[in-house]
């Protein structure tokens, strides 16, 4: 913690008396690596008052020099990506679905499919995966979604699971698609007698009317299996 008075008055009194971190630790009856952690990691933030008093009387000082006069706020650290390695579990393989950075935009978006790149992965239970969700591991993708067209049936930040093998969705089924002017996530209905064909799109939100756009210019990326959500 640079910047800090105190913590430069310790470290100029150990040089001037010619002590090292650990032999002060230990003078104070604290573990080696006590001084240490306080000068360079900033644990514990402040000194408390008995080990500034011993502190003091070690380097020659006063004990008010290594008082601080309010607690020095915490250093915020960078956060820690930290790879997932799946368990070992012979019995119950796990199969990895990456997470697209390509958001289902439950309001409406715009698809780029260069931009589909993977941003994280997660692994389950492969024998879920094929048969209750009857689907190949391969086939599966994890795409966020984003607005709350479908509200309360999803919210933002939901992940969906959808299997992009499954381009031509049945009536009632719920599906990622582009539907000319955007990427959603949409209860699908296939309307009867139109030429050319047509979708009917569903949000669960009542603010949201229900929409048609022309089959040929629907997209299909893929039918939710699942959704996943934060409690």
């Amino acid at each position: 913690m640079d910047g800090d008075p105190v913590r430069e008055r310790v470290r100029d009194g150990l040089r001037r008396r010619g002590l090292t971190l650990r032999e002060a630790s230990l003078a104070l009856g604290r573990n080696a690596a006590y001084l240490h952690q306080f000068l360079e990691r900033g644990s514990p933030r402040a000194l408390a008052y008995p080990d500034a008093a011993k502190l003091a009387e070690l380097l020659g000082c006063g004990p008010e020099a290594l008082r601080h006069e309010s607690v020095p706020k915490r250093r915020k650290s960078a956060p820690r990506r930290r790879r997932f390695t799946p368990p070992e579990s012979p019995g119950a393989p796990l199969a990895g679905v990456p997470e697209l950075d390509v958001a289902a935009a439950a309001g409406g978006g715009a698809f780029n499919a260069e931009a589909a790149v993977e941003k994280a992965r997660w692994y389950l239970p492969e024998a879920m995966l094929r048969h209750e969700g009857g689907a190949r591991p391969e086939d599966l993708r994890i795409l966020r979604v984003q607005g709350d067209s479908m509200e309360p049936q999803l919210r933002e930040g939901d992940r969906l699971l959808v299997d992009v093998a499954r381009r031509t969705p049945g009536t009632g089924e719920m599906a990622v698609l582009w539907d000319g002017t955007g990427l959603v996530v949409k209860r699908v209905e296939i309307v009867s007698g139109e030429d050319p064909p047509r979708l009917r799109l569903l949000s669960a939100n009542p603010d949201y009317p229900v929409y048609t756009c022309l089959a040929e210019e629907a997209h299909v990326v893929g039918k939710v299996l699942w959704t996943v959500r934060k409690v």
